[in-house]
């Protein structure tokens, strides 16, 4: 048998990619993450299949070799991410609560904010994850929607336990004391 042409794999590429594309996609969009991240692994499946028609390769069942490139995708997505997140750490409400930094102590006593000890008794008696959320968003800067993602959690789920606990901390501070929870951008929550 004789080798096609680039043409002739161009051609019968097109052919199979308008039979299987709805098919492929309506996958892939089920399984993604975001839009934009279906949209890329719709192109990379498609590219990876061309690259192997150029090379040669007798490809039997399109279809199935097309679903089987976009699962492997999909778990290298996924895995990805999920090391992404790993390498952002969660630290115990222990570490945090016996060991406090004195000097970061000082600066907020003297900017009339509510000190630390306060803040940390009061999320130690929280569920972790309040706290995990507390300290990836306050203490290393994440957005919410980071922490949501560092967590494995919605973001609305990530919003609402955040809230709920400025709430219950405000509460925990005395009017009379004239201490503001935390201040951001000039702003007392």
């Amino acid at each position: 048998m004789l080798a096609l042409s680039k043409k002739d794999v161009t051609a019968k590429f097109q052919k199979i990619y308008d039979d299987t594309y709805d098919y492929i996609y309506r996958y892939i969009v089920s399984k993604a993450d975001t839009r934009e991240n279906a949209e890329d692994m719709i192109q990379n499946v498609y590219l990876t299949f061309y690259r192997k028609m150029l090379e040669g390769c007798t490809i039997l069942n399109p279809k199935h070799y097309l679903l089987r490139i976009a699962k492997n995708n999909m778990a290298d997505h996924y895995s990805a991410a999920a090391e992404r997140r790993s390498r952002i750490t969660v630290e115990s409400i222990d570490e945090h609560f016996d060991i406090p930094d004195n000097d970061a102590l000082e600066e907020l006593e003297q900017t009339e904010c509510t000190t630390y000890e306060e803040v940390m008794g009061e999320l130690k008696k929280e569920d972790i994850t309040t706290f995990n959320i507390f300290m990836l968003h306050f203490g290393q800067g994440l957005t919410l929607k980071e922490t949501a993602s560092a967590l494995s959690m919605e973001e609305s789920t990530v919003k609402t336990k955040m809230y709920r606990m400025l709430k219950k901390l405000k509460k925990s501070v005395k009017e009379d004391d004239g201490h503001a929870l935390f201040r951001r951008s000039g702003k007392v929550l």
